[in-house]
């Protein structure tokens, strides 16, 4: 097992307390390193120590988004040997469900492009899932013993989108083909948005509803929640309830930033913030007459916790697309930065990590013709004013889905300060920097801390401790404090840290 450990970065870059979000989120990433069996899967939760295939398979997504990419390889390797002869996935009772199947292929389907094997077992339950699909579009089940009085086959809906990935990315049209007749079934089924049952299955329905794209309806579900939340931020269990189910609240603020409802969002993450465990989990329940694993933390809830996270900066960008410019004059100090250092980048393959606009992108193309510039953000609507000519990738810069080596100069610039994870950040843009190949990262100096207003994950560095990790994954590194805008000199504020990396 891996052991609970304090943030050390935020020591040396001069921080005497990490901030709640760093801090929060740290925790609920060492929670899944206790919790993982080693050469098994997650478990059900602090007390049921059993590897748990439902909560593994979708749990892979999230790992690859935050930079954990060798557990969930391992945890997808795992999932392969536990498929049974038929296609599908067992629940931890040994029998198989249409919703845990759905939720490995949402698994598989996020480590395919990494771990191409995969392949197989992620056709082979798809098929399964088809035959589980009734001649009325109905997604049928094995069994619905686990789900008790507290879901019922709404839950469903949640299946298609990672079968519908699947079905793009394997270029079979008759799983996209299946989805679409299992959703036109729900969306006639009376009462699929009410909120009637525990908020924690109500928040799949919803979710679901997202991301296949009827926003509408997402919205007409999340109209009968909204008005329940409290001033604490937490929304009940049920509507007659006060109790309150950690993974449900999670889920809400997850399908809030997907909708651009920040407020509720944030609200919700405030309260779970305040009541996560030391031990980085949740248990699933709180309030008097909780009954929901009530004493137990539950491995879910994390999983949706560190989810909305995800989303919590993701719809930041998305909303403030129309703040940002859309240029960026050559004679800035950045992009000559920049240029000075790599020189001619004919023939060549760029990426610029965190590239909002392109802005950057932009001075590049119209320089030269023949490089072959990508960028990659997290907001598709920042992504949308990109030149034409640039390959967009939307994604974390966490996990960027390119061979180790592919491109001959990386930059990334004001973007290394939203990474949360900064090592991890570091660690993969070097990785996908051929060797002898060039970086540049430019973020802004801990010296001057409090000259701007932050986000409140925002992270500043001194200029040895990026040089340190650069270091560390072999590239050889110096610093310089450069100008921005209007400024002909530098007032401290930026700093540049250009580098080769190594050939060993």
């Amino acid at each position: 097992m891996i052991k609970n450990v304090k943030s050390l970065f935020f020591k040396e870059i001069g921080l005497k307390k990490e901030n709640t979000i760093i801090s929060s989120y740290n925790k609920a990433l060492n929670w899944i390193k206790n919790n993982t069996i080693p050469e098994q899967g997650i478990v059900v939760s602090s007390k049921q120590r059993e590897s748990y295939p439902e909560v593994t398979g979708y749990f892979i997504p999230t790992l690859y988004q935050w930079g954990e990419k060798e557990l969930a390889r391992e945890l997808a390797i795992w999932l392969v040997k536990q498929q049974n002869e038929d296609g599908s996935f067992s629940a931890p009772d040994g029998t198989p469900y249409t919703f845990d199947t759905g939720q490995v292929i949402c698994g598989f389907v996020a480590a395919l492009d990494d771990l191409p094997e995969v392949g197989k077992p992620l056709r082979k339950a798809c098929n399964w899932i088809l035959t589980q699909v009734q001649l009325d579009g109905r997604l049928a089940t094995p069994s619905t013993k686990m789900w008790g009085n507290i879901a019922d086959d709404r839950i469903h809906p949640y299946v298609l989108p990672p079968l519908i990935e699947a079905g793009e990315k394997l270029k079979e049209s008759k799983y996209i083909d299946a989805a679409d007749r299992v959703l036109e079934y729900y969306k006639q089924k009376k009462g699929l948005v009410e909120f009637n049952t525990l908020s924690h299955f109500y928040a799949y329905i919803i979710d679901a509803l997202c991301d296949v794209g009827e926003i509408d309806l997402a919205k007409t579900g999340m109209a009968q929640v909204a008005p329940l939340q409290r001033k604490d931020g937490s929304v009940p269990a049920y509507k007659d309830v006060s109790w309150v189910c950690s993974p449900g609240l999670a889920q809400f603020a997850v399908i809030w930033y997907k909708l651009g409802m920040r407020q509720y969002a944030d609200k919700a993450m405030h309260y779970l913030e305040k009541v996560q465990n030391r031990s980085g989990g949740f248990y699933g329940s709180y309030g008097k007459g909780a009954n929901y694993f009530r004493k137990e933390e539950i491995s879910w809830a994390v999983k949706f916790f560190l989810d909305a996270y995800y989303w919590k900066i993701k719809t930041a960008f998305n909303q403030k697309v129309n703040i940002f410019s859309d240029t960026i004059d050559e004679s800035d100090g950045r992009i000559q930065e920049i240029l000075s250092f790599f020189g001619n980048l004919d023939g060549k393959k760029i990426i610029d990590i965190g590239c909002g606009k392109g802005r950057f992108l932009q001075i590049l193309k119209s320089k030269f013709s023949n490089a072959q510039l990508y960028g990659l953000d997290i907001s598709e609507k920042m992504l949308s004013f990109c030149p034409n000519e640039v390959e967009t990738i939307c994604g974390s810069m966490l996990d960027v889905r390119h061979p180790d080596g592919y491109f001959d100069y990386v930059y990334c610039v004001e973007a290394l300060e939203h990474a949360l994870r900064i090592e991890n950040a570091i660690k993969e843009v070097v990785r996908i920097l051929k060797p002898s190949g060039k970086i540049v990262i430019i973020d802004k100096n801990i010296a001057k801390l409090g000259q701007l207003k932050l986000e409140p994950w925002e992270q500043w560095f001194k200029p040895q401790d990026v040089i340190k990790l650069l270091s560390k994954y072999g590239v050889r590194t110096n610093y310089k404090l450069i100008s921005y805008g209007k400024r002909s000199q530098p007032d401290g504020l930026f700093i540049a840290w250009e580098g080769v990396k190594k050939n060993d």
